[in-house]
């Protein structure tokens, strides 16, 4: 059987590996390189200058490579760049990079991105995330490693979000959102540590019970000078590489203006907190 549908279009120049799989109607544009082990589903389209790794596979009707929804966009040679093993599922867009935003957008490796999520020009997107449906990134946003975004969550533009954060479905993104945390509401308010994605993967119970104690103590305190709460936070933790990480996001968050999420109080928009971090520490699980 032939790895090329006869109605799968690969326009002169286009770089494509000898085993990559070509469904009814495929389109592989003239500056794009696609890696071995690719798969484009009927109707899949990659064009403009877009590069993509091993081993993806993209669902029907996905897009990748258009030109940016940036008015400012006027024909740069800007990027798409995507890593190996991805699942871009049915209807996804992936836009290329603007000049003004530094000339690519880049999606990592071993991604789920699910059915018609939008990913704008020049953001970055790290590794073992997962999109969930009609998830929306705006242009500049970073999402770090082992994100998980819930249904229907929107990401304002130029948003950070740290490694091991999961968002509920439907929750509006307008600050950054500091690693290891779970994110809910419109808008999105902080509830606690992700420990269960945490222990997912491979974190010790002592180690997210130093995450929730730090929670505690950068979020759930009165004192009104938040650089003095930092201060004393990377005193109290200075042992902790995962407390550390967690205060320079934070500190690099509020020198951008943007700054960070906060804690959600019990009740937001009628829906109760799932907040994990207060009262007594316990085990992980119990």
């Amino acid at each position: 059987m032939s790895r090329i549908h006869p109605t799968a279009i690969i326009e002169e120049g286009a770089q494509v590996a000898d085993d990559v799989v070509l469904g009814p109607n495929a389109f592989v544009g003239s500056k794009v390189v696609v890696g071995p082990g690719c798969r484009l589903d009927h109707g899949a389209i990659i064009q403009g200058r877009t590069t993509l790794g091993a081993g993806n596979h993209l669902f029907p009707y996905s897009v990748l490579g258009s030109v940016p929804q940036d008015k400012k966009y006027e024909g740069e040679p800007a990027r798409l760049v995507i890593g190996d093993r991805n699942a871009i599922r049915e209807h996804v867009t992936l836009h290329i990079g603007t000049t003004h935003g530094g000339g690519v957008t880049v999606i990592g490796s071993d991604n789920l991105i699910m059915a018609g999520a939008h990913v704008g020009h020049d953001c970055q997107v790290g590794n073992h995330c997962v999109l969930a449906n009609h998830t929306d990134l705006a242009g500049h946003v970073v999402v770090e490693d082992r994100v998980i975004l819930g249904g229907q969550t929107g990401v304002h533009q130029f948003v950070r979000i740290g490694a091991h954060v999961i968002t509920s479905g439907g929750s509006k993104v307008a600050q950054d959102v500091p690693p290891y945390m779970v994110t809910q509401g419109y808008p999105a308010r902080l509830r606690g540590i992700n420990h269960v994605g945490l222990q997912r993967n491979g974190f010790t119970d002592a180690t997210i019970r130093i995450l929730r104690r730090a929670y505690r103590a950068v979020f759930l305190n009165d004192e009104p000078r938040f650089e003095l709460v930092l201060a004393q936070a990377r005193e109290e933790f200075s042992a902790s590489h995962e407390v550390g990480k967690l205060l320079d996001f934070i500190e690099v968050a509020m020198r951008s203006g943007r700054g960070t999420l906060r804690h959600g109080d019990r009740k937001l928009n009628g829906e109760s907190s799932v907040d994990e971090s207060e009262g007594p520490d316990k085990e992980v699980g119990a």
